[in-house]
């Protein structure tokens, strides 16, 4: 993936309406501005070290198969929308080997964390409040994705997810992000929605708010067409 990606300083909700909370055009007129914000105010990956952990414990070995996704551009329609998500295999911090397969007829949320990323630290706590509280639609799966790892920035991603409490699936990238570019990444935290039917629904960046995050849970649910726009319920 490239040398240089920016970070979300914000916390405002990136994409369409939620059928929850209101009609499509004002969320996606919130999320417009919100990835606008991203760009805006930014942090970049590099630091004194390399990326990834030579010694295997942060990031491990994954196979993607299928066509990746395009780059999450942030503004306008998403290229990926409707697409399918590529399969891929990655480890657990304790190395079980699991397969994601998206049309499997499991909905998945994929989030994608960088440890060193506050709006990453800040989103982990969040979202392991309201899954203990509210927990997780039936047939949805949420999967975090630890990436681009830096050993130099300290707040490592084993420790981290285990001193939040993390309470769904988790697994290592490797050192070369390569999960993380196949889904389009380009900033944190990053958010991808594939429904039953294995294509992508919705990609988001930066931080979400409640109502955000139970959109997002919808979405995963819904196979088919994505209504966008002002006729998005």
């Amino acid at each position: 993936m490239p040398d240089h990606e920016t970070v979300p300083m914000t916390d405002e909700p990136t994409q369409e309406s939620t059928g929850r909370s209101g009609p499509g055009r004002t969320i996606l007129l919130a999320l417009v501005g919100a990835v606008v914000l991203a760009l805006v105010a930014s942090l970049t990956f590099g630091g004194g070290d390399p990326p990834g952990d030579p010694g295997g414990q942060e990031t491990g070995a994954v196979a993607v198969f299928g066509e990746g996704l395009p780059a999450f551009a942030g503004t306008g329609g998403d290229a990926a929308v409707g697409r399918l998500a590529p399969d891929f295999d990655a480890t657990t911090f304790n190395g079980d080997t699991v397969q994601v397969r998206p049309g499997d007829g499991t909905g998945y949320v994929i989030v994608f964390f960088a440890h060193w990323c506050p709006h990453c630290q800040v989103e982990v706590t969040k979202l392991t409040a309201w899954i203990e509280r509210d927990g997780i639609p039936a047939d949805v799966e949420v999967v975090g994705v630890s990436t681009a790892v830096y050993l130099d920035r300290g707040n490592l991603p084993r420790a981290w997810f285990i001193a939040e409490g993390w309470p769904e699936l988790v697994l290592r990238d490797s050192d070369d992000s390569e999960v993380a570019d196949a889904y389009g990444l380009r900033s944190f935290p990053y958010f991808v929605v594939v429904g039953p039917d294995g294509r992508v629904r919705v990609r988001v960046s930066g931080g979400q708010p409640l109502e955000g995050w139970e959109y997002l849970l919808d979405q995963a649910t819904l196979s088919g067409a994505v209504p966008l726009g002002a006729d998005a319920t």
